[in-house]
């Protein structure tokens, strides 16, 4: 059987770590001489150690970095879209935007 020590470091897997997992992809992300650091890259990315000689049910395929780079553009757009920040409409000059002092004292009545 499989084992975490068989994930080589920074490289990207499609995995099922157990028998009635689903498939994940999965990258080595740091090691030590006895547990690595496992990217589980999903909705919502997650880290975790692993021992190395812990077992993993099936590792199916290496990706290629072709594959990784095709994986990344399919969310590419829909990542940028939630996190555009539109600047405001208007601006403060320098004696109209409130000062901290100004601030404090209107918190203080």
């Amino acid at each position: 059987m499989a084992t975490y020590n068989d994930l080589a470091f920074e490289h990207y897997y499609l995995v099922k770590e157990k028998e009635t997992s689903d498939i994940t992809l999965l990258q080595t992300v740091m090691e030590t001489s006895k547990c690595v650091l496992v990217l589980q890259i999903d909705e919502v990315d997650m880290t975790y150690w692993k021992k190395k000689d812990e077992p993993v049910f099936e590792i199916i395929e290496e990706l290629t970095e072709e594959q990784v780079a095709e994986y990344d553009t399919l969310f590419e757009d829909e990542d940028e879209e939630a996190w555009d920040i539109e600047e405001p409409d208007y601006e403060f000059d320098d004696e109209e935007e409130p000062g901290d002092e100004e601030l404090l004292d209107k918190d203080e009545e």
